[in-house]
């Protein structure tokens, strides 16, 4: 997860709330890579604000709306062809070349929606998973890439929680 410190600061940019969405299925594997993130992060609020999307992440839309974050963190399982447990910035252009988990509506509209109506920057993170299955524990690798991701998260929300 080299790297992973510097992909979530440039995510979150200079934005003084944020929004962290996590997405995926927690019965299948690596596929709960999201829903973990935004579950150790749930504690967080204020200036940031933390949403379990599950598997139809688009019904938060309403709430994220309201909030008005200056940056919105989405992040789920997806088959990017990296090795497992290695996270990325998915651009809306790459999105229609990266199988996502199970959604009831795709993220690159759900996150074309909301740039539309809030106009925040919006980052899609996507941590490559190994093993998908129904029941199946989460890899080692899956589950380190989301150690990493809430350890460097916690402390650059902090920065923003405490307007540094």
């Amino acid at each position: 997860m080299n790297g992973v410190r510097e992909l979530l600061r440039e995510a979150i940019g200079d934005a003084k709330s944020v929004a962290v969405l996590g997405c995926g299925s927690e019965l299948r594997g690596d596929d709960a890579a999201g829903m973990e993130i935004a579950r150790r992060l749930s504690g967080l609020s204020g200036r940031v604000r933390v949403y379990s999307g599950s598997n139809a992440p688009e019904n938060f839309t309403g709430e994220i709306k309201k909030f008005r974050p200056d940056a919105l963190l989405i992040f789920d399982a997806a088959r990017m062809g990296r090795q497992p447990g290695e996270a990325a910035v998915i651009s809306p252009d790459e999105m229609d070349g990266v199988s996502f988990s199970t959604h009831t509506l795709p993220l690159k509209i759900m996150a074309e929606y909301l740039r539309r109506e809030i106009g925040c920057r919006i980052s899609v993170i996507g941590i490559e998973g190994a093993d998908y299955m129904f029941w199946a524990e989460m890899s080692p690798q899956v589950a380190a890439a989301v150690d990493s991701v809430v350890s460097e998260l916690n402390e650059l929300l902090f920065m923003i929680l405490l307007n540094i």
